[in-house]
């Protein structure tokens, strides 16, 4: 039975928008989102965010194209270790933030330069020999921060 009062919600309506708002998404790949869903009780005391780093690197080069996701994973975990309370074994909480955040930004600057396509060869005007060509300087370093 519905009310006439405009202010009046529905339970089915209330509760499809408690579903949908408690929902959350794993982004990453295996590895991350396994990282994800042991957030309550991940410690960074021990430096494990630091491991957790490093392994992802190594995972990361043997197929980086399976790892689109992994900057906005990386940035999951950052503002999910932002949010938690404080407990004794979380006191590097916001060294590892600053880490997940960094990582996160050079996966992503990564993967923005693997998807732009090779540039194409130019052709150059050479008094020597005319058919030379050589492609355009492209910088492949991370920029140190």
């Amino acid at each position: 039975m519905m009310s006439d009062d405009q202010s009046y919600q529905s339970d089915t309506a209330e509760s499809d928008y408690s579903n949908t708002s408690t929902r959350s998404e794993s982004y990453g790949c295996a590895y991350l989102q396994a990282i994800q869903s042991q957030m309550d009780s991940y410690p960074t005391t021990g430096g494990e965010y630091l491991e957790a780093i490093f392994t992802h690197r190594e995972i990361l080069s043997s197929y980086p194209m399976a790892h689109r996701e992994c900057a906005r994973g990386f940035s999951d975990i950052a503002y999910t270790l932002e949010q938690r309370a404080w407990r004794a074994d979380r006191e590097a909480d916001t060294e590892a933030v600053a880490a997940f955040r960094h990582e996160a930004w050079s996966i992503w600057s990564v993967n923005a330069a693997m998807t732009h396509s090779t540039p194409k060869p130019v052709v150059t005007a050479s008094a020597s020999d005319p058919s030379f060509t050589r492609s355009p300087p492209v910088c492949i370093m991370q920029p140190a921060l």
